[in-house]
């Protein structure tokens, strides 16, 4: 942040529209350098010290960027978390992650607040806007006016004892089997590392204006804060609360210049619908500077990447795989033929491989286990792009989730399955523990679960059986 601010004060860091698409920001990295010396600061102050973790749950406003910034200037290990939580689900996750502090908007606040007196750690509560009305109202500070009070040359230097290998940032795993984990990030293995994920599949540099649909609460938005920003891109965002809407989506890509843009495959598929398809082709519907396109989350089917080729005179879409443990670890990249279904290749430098039961490298088309071999780190090299653990909850302890098949045979396994073919293009099969077998047949537990929902509703985590 700091380099690009002094690189030119006028860059553009953050093009911000609100729901209406009326109201438009244009926020520089000078911006966010500075507001991240008096967020640090007004912190601080707060009594919110280095290693503490503070939960954030805002909707995309510009704060969520500033205050991100700050808390990894002063060594708060940030725990980002989705604005879909209820009440039980930020006492867990206050509970769990024994958060000093929870900053959030009015609703996530309250929602806060009614569970504080189940949760002995957390000592701070900030509200960002609403009517908070002053000094720890309900318990809570107001944001805005405490940051008043912090004078805009204020210099907060990073702690000497903030070190790569700090605690950055965790966050919460979807769940779906079983209760969420905590995911541990250093200050590199996501705010640094990502440069990979912005050079190699997102082909972000100075000038380009990069729009992400994922909500601020999930890792995905993490990807895009910390690629945009070591690439010296442009994050485009759209405070969107409402639900998707195809129709909106390309009236936003009409309107701003966004030139780079990463969706959900569920988005794709809403996108190349006959009405989109038809909007599209109206001088309204036509995007205004797009050049690049994204996928992640699951393969997308040919037809949809080849309708989108056409309706957008050539644009591919380009897929690419990582987790909420890793930064994006193979993808489509320049460069490289896109094989429409397939998750691309491995991104440079990332050690990935697919492997057996016995730890040996599967041949080309042989199903394996995809792992990232783990190599020890002498004088900061090797690959760092990867989490260091997965929290205990009850010890405090990290399982890092390497498996040792022996000497200089250790990986991480990623929990998926893929083969590799004989260009090195990996393809997805699924998840290690989502087969199950009906007479000699492999069969995927996701399909059990979307095909059969209204049996499974609420019940996932069961073992299914099939006659």
């Amino acid at each position: 942040m700091d380099y690009w601010a002094s690189k030119d004060p006028t860059h553009v860091a953050l093009y911000w529209t609100d729901q209406s698409l009326r109201s438009t920001k244009k926020l520089t990295y000078s911006h966010f350098s500075r507001q991240a010396h008096r967020i640090a600061g007004l912190l601080s102050s707060l009594g919110i010290e280095q290693g503490e973790t503070c939960i954030l749950i805002l909707p995309r406003i510009p704060e969520w960027w500033e205050i991100a910034t700050a808390c990894l200037r002063g060594g708060i290990v940030m725990c980002p978390c989705t604005t879909l939580l209820v009440d039980k689900d930020i006492e867990y996750r206050l509970q769990i992650s024994h958060a000093a502090a929870f900053i959030g908007d009015p609703t996530s606040v309250a929602k806060c607040l009614q569970v504080r007196k189940n949760c002995p750690d957390l000592q701070t509560v900030v509200q960002v806007g609403g009517e908070v009305g002053g000094e720890a109202v309900d318990g809570a500070v107001d944001f805005h006016l405490a940051l008043s009070n912090v004078p805009s040359e204020t210099q907060f230097p990073v702690p000497l004892s903030l070190s790569p290998a700090s605690p950055a940032l965790t966050f919460f795993t979807s769940g779906t089997t079983g209760p969420p984990k905590m995911v541990l990030h250093t200050q590199t293995s996501y705010p640094l590392a990502h440069a990979l994920t912005g050079v190699h599949w997102l082909q972000l540099s100075r000038g380009k204006i990069y729009w992400n649909l994922s909500e601020q609460g999930w890792a995905k938005a993490s990807w895009s804060f910390f690629s945009t920003w070591n690439c010296g891109a442009t994050l485009f965002v759209h405070d969107d609360r409402l639900a998707f809407n195809p129709r909106q989506t390309l009236e936003v890509l009409h309107r701003f210049p966004i030139t780079t843009l990463c969706a959900p495959p569920t988005v794709y598929r809403q996108l190349v619908l006959d009405e989109s398809r038809r909007f599209f082709a109206t001088d309204e519907g036509r995007p205004q500077a797009l050049v690049h396109c994204c996928g992640a989350g699951e393969p997308l089917n040919e037809s949809v990447i080849r309708t989108w080729k056409n309706m957008t005179g050539g644009i591919e879409i380009f897929d690419a795989y990582g987790q909420t443990e890793t930064i994006a670890i193979c993808g489509n990249q320049k460069g490289n033929k896109v094989k429409p279904g397939s998750m691309g290749k491995p991104i440079p430098t990332v050690p990935l491989t697919v492997i057996d039961g016995a730890g040996n490298v599967t041949k080309e088309g042989v199903e394996g286990d995809i792992a990232l071999e783990i190599r020890e780190r002498k004088n900061g090299d090797g690959f760092f792009g990867v989490f260091e653990g997965y929290i205990d909850k009850s010890t405090g302890t990290l399982d890092r989730k390497i498996k040792d098949f022996g000497p200089e045979k250790k990986y991480y396994l990623t929990g998926d399955r893929a083969s590799r073919d004989q260009d090195g293009y990996f393809w997805f099969v699924g998840r290690s523990d989502d087969v199950i077998n009906s007479s000699g047949y492999r069969i995927g537990r996701r399909l059990f679960l979307y095909g059969w929902k209204p049996w499974c509703q609420g019940n996932e985590d069961r073992t299914l059986t099939t006659r």
